[in-house]
């Protein structure tokens, strides 16, 4: 089984402008749009999606829902544009999440997320993958885990992207949730040995080359999480390290290619900002850091106008050269 880098969909942050960037600088990751809701996309024009991942490669589309006849047909309109693989939300804590029942929440009823998956196999021969925790509030042991994973296989699911620490619904927000309950790895490698034939991969503080490498000796697949977006560069890192027949793009090369999209967009009429705003952690710790973060995402640089933005990341760009390589 071929083993395989991604980077987790995050709200407001896995959007099309970030994907774009990343695949500039880690073009073999595999990459999914944020958490979609299954009545948003039945509900939407018909050039929703479309847009969503307007003239960029195929990407995974992460979907919603807990009525098994709208997310197929969700899935039946997802097919006509630019995906290659549905990947079900069956571990976002959110309270906002939780209150239209799905997420993490439908974890704790296994029985109807086989059945999204039984409705969807029937419309889609894309891949189908679900992501989720090890465990929700008192759902707590192995015992839920494997249930969980049983019902939901024998539907028909192969592939399960496990974040190795449980949600706590009440109480605990979801930036707590990605940090207070304590990861257990070893309840996900415990569903690799109990389910070798499915693909398992592993997410949760994945945010090292060492940690990679440690991880891929056990798993199928990766998941890196919030150092994708903290630390960006990290990604062309992974990508140099376990991808190297491929051809590497430099820094500087990186910066003309976005400084050219952004162009592009903008003449389209996209908002610079929704792409700037993640390109603001490229120069972490690195000398010029904080200028970089301030002429790039700043109040001020929402204010100026396309040109001299662009000229002021040419010069910046320019006189780092050196740090571009």
């Amino acid at each position: 089984m071929e083993k395989r880098i991604s980077v987790a969909p995050m709200m407001g942050q896995t959007d099309r402008h970030f994907r774009y960037m990343i695949s500039l600088m880690a073009n073999d990751l595999k990459l999914y749009t944020p958490m979609i809701h299954a009545e948003a996309i039945v509900r939407s024009e018909k050039n929703f999606l479309k847009k969503e991942n307007n003239n960029q490669k195929k990407v995974g589309i992460q979907i919603a829902g807990n009525d098994p006849k709208i997310m197929a047909r969700a899935v039946n309109i997802v097919q006509r544009y630019n995906y290659n693989e549905i990947n079900l939300n069956i571990g976002c804590p959110s309270e906002r999440v939780q209150n239209c029942s799905v997420g993490v929440a439908l974890m704790k009823q296994p029985y109807l997320v086989a059945d999204i998956v039984d409705h969807l196999i029937k419309v889609t021969n894309l891949p189908i993958s679900i992501k989720s925790r090890i465990g929700v509030d008192d759902y707590d042991n192995y015992e839920f885990l494997y249930d969980f994973i049983d019902q939901t296989s024998s539907a028909g699911c192969d592939h399960f992207i496990i974040h190795a620490r449980k949600a706590i619904l009440k109480g605990l927000s979801p930036k707590e949730n990605r940090k207070i309950p304590p990861l257990d790895y070893e309840r996900v490698r415990q569903i690799k040995s109990d389910f070798n034939s499915l693909r398992i991969e592993v997410n949760g503080e994945i945010d090292s080359i060492d940690k990679i490498e440690s991880q891929l000796k056990i798993f199928d697949g990766v998941m890196i999480g919030r150092e994708s977006y903290k630390n960006p560069f990290f990604l062309a890192e992974v990508q140099d390290c376990f991808f190297k027949n491929t051809a590497k793009l430099s820094k500087y090369d990186f910066m003309i290619k976005m400084i050219e999209y952004i162009e592009r967009e903008a003449e389209a009429g996209a908002s610079v900002h929704l792409i700037t705003r993640h390109m603001t952690q490229l120069f972490k710790g690195t000398n010029g850091a904080k200028e970089w973060r301030n002429l790039i995402g700043g109040n001020s640089s929402h204010k100026k106008d396309l040109k001299s933005l662009i000229n002021e990341i040419l010069v910046f760009i320019d006189n780092r050269e050196e740090i571009l390589v």
